[in-house]
């Protein structure tokens, strides 16, 4: 994970919206949304909508989802933790179900038709780090800016440098070259960084039983995408007899927008207790409209020095992102009266993830440097869940998974960012018509975060990023 300065798409924005997790439902999330071929539960739709066609009642369920994020930054050996709470739904979904008579409709035992709601990405992140190090944040402004005449630098550079040379961090030095006060001692570094928002797909559904040896189905999905970033730069320098004090520089980005895809798919059970599925969906194409703004502040020994707030400067983008194409492999077994255990392998190659501008934009952008960067940074992989299900009675359930996402990064490439592994478990219970689900998840990582130039010494801080969530669903079979 990395920071732009000025907030222009790049790759990461591509990345943001093609690595998508499991979620949904409570029953789901126990199992590391392994049942692409179990079914029988509408959050299955996002792995494999044929595996709908296991519903014989017409279903709704809802679930309530508890975030608690935390993470632990190491900068230069200063330790810092940080965490937030966020709530959200997971799930709203319908499922109608229709039995079919076989003898009058060539062998076809059900229909279902189903609609809803799945939260696929969370946002939700609250991060902070603190410690000391050689270089400033102004030093790599200043590194933008050389070569620039000072009556130019608000226009090519209003989000970074010219912020710095209007409050004084950065002044004007022969041939167009720049210089800051920070000349001696070390810079103390603060910094917080806030993310909310999350993925949420309405999904359209439409499935069938056939012969009770194969299903079949398909789902149209729409995708809302709200994301919301915030971070606080605080640096402070030892050496107290320097005229420059203090500097904040802060900044906002808010993106909004909708993808659409198609999925399809089919379960074939060689004998009843078997299942195997395969599915398929489209690229999602996101229609996705960015705003931001930065703003800089700095505390002198002539006092605090600030932009006019009628020059803070503010951006705004409306472009498209297409990600990867995706493949689902999917076994199911049930093991007799004893539960069911289901295995997931999806294939994705996130470097097919093309940005490009809105269509019939009066200011076209090639993106052909940041389509190379995906290109060039980017991988396939192949992504694993495994889940099982356990029965304790008739009535009562315990699972458990484990989800593993591959690096997207090219080996030696990028970010050196770790597989991002998930944790699961829950209980439910079924009273019949009514039935209750309980999931806790945790999810794992370690990653780098960049706050400017990732050359600099300064710029780094390492991330152990987790996120715990409590699931509950409720949900009535009529």
């Amino acid at each position: 994970m990395s920071t732009t300065i000025g907030y222009a798409q790049n790759e990461e924005d591509a990345l943001r919206y093609s690595e998508i997790y499991f979620d949904g439902t409570a029953r789901s999330t126990a199992m590391a949304g392994a049942m692409g071929a179990l079914g029988g539960d509408f959050s299955a739709v996002m792995q494999n909508p044929a595996s709908l066609a296991r519903i014989r009642k017409s279903n709704f369920s809802a679930t309530f989802n508890l975030e608690n994020p935390r993470t632990t930054a190491n900068y230069y050996g200063a330790n810092t933790n940080d965490r937030g709470v966020a709530g959200n739904f997971s799930n709203l979904s319908y499922v109608k179900a229709y039995e079919l008579d076989p003898k009058k409709f060539n062998n076809w035992y059900s229909v279902q038709l189903g609609m809803g709601m799945t939260r696929v990405k969370s946002f939700q992140q609250r991060s902070r780090y603190k410690g000391t190090a050689d270089s400033s944040i102004v030093h790599s402004f200043i590194n933008e800016a050389n070569g620039t005449p000072d009556s130019l630098i608000y226009d090519f550079f209003p989000f970074t440098a010219g912020l710095a040379y209007d409050v004084f961090a950065m002044d004007p030095a022969p041939g167009n070259q720049y210089v800051t006060d920070f000349t001696s001692g070390q810079a103390i570094h603060d910094r917080t960084i806030t993310n909310k928002g999350g993925m949420n797909t309405y999904s359209f559904s439409l499935s069938g039983n056939y012969g009770n040896k194969v299903y079949v189905g398909g789902a149209i999905n729409f995708t809302k995408v709200n994301y919301n970033s915030q971070f606080q730069h605080i640096e402070s320098y030892t050496d107290t007899a320097l005229w420059l004090q203090r500097i904040n520089y802060t900044g906002e980005l808010d993106i909004e927008g909708w993808g659409y895809n198609a999925r399809f798919g089919f379960v074939y059970l060689p004998v009843e207790w078997l299942s195997v599925g395969l599915s398929g969906q489209l690229p999602t194409l996101f229609n996705l409209s960015d705003s931001w703004t930065n703003n800089m502040t700095s505390m002198t020994d002539d006092g605090e020095k600030f932009v006019d707030p009628e020059y803070v400067p503010t951006g705004s983008f409306d472009y498209r992102i297409t990600t990867p194409a995706r493949a689902n492999l999917s076994i199911g077994a049930i093991m007799w009266e004893l539960g069911s255990i289901g295995l997931d392998i999806e294939y994705v190659d996130y470097g097919k993830s093309i940005l490009a501008s809105k269509r019939y934009s009066d200011a076209p952008y090639s993106f052909d440097l940041e389509n190379s960067q995906v290109a060039n940074l980017y991988k396939s992989t192949l992504n694993y869940k495994l889940g099982v299900e356990g029965r304790l009675s008739k009535q009562s359930y315990i699972r458990g998974g484990i989800a593993y996402y591959s690096s997207p990064y090219v080996d030696g490439k990028g970010n050196a960012a770790s597989p991002t592994i998930f944790y699961t478990g829950g209980l439910g219970y079924n009273w019949g018509k009514v039935y209750a689900d309980f999931a806790t998840v945790l999810l794992s990582k370690k990653t780098n975060y960049y706050a400017y130039d990732p050359t600099m010494n300064g710029s780094r801080a390492a991330f152990d990023i987790s996120n715990y969530s409590f699931k509950f669903s409720v949900g009535f079979r009529f």
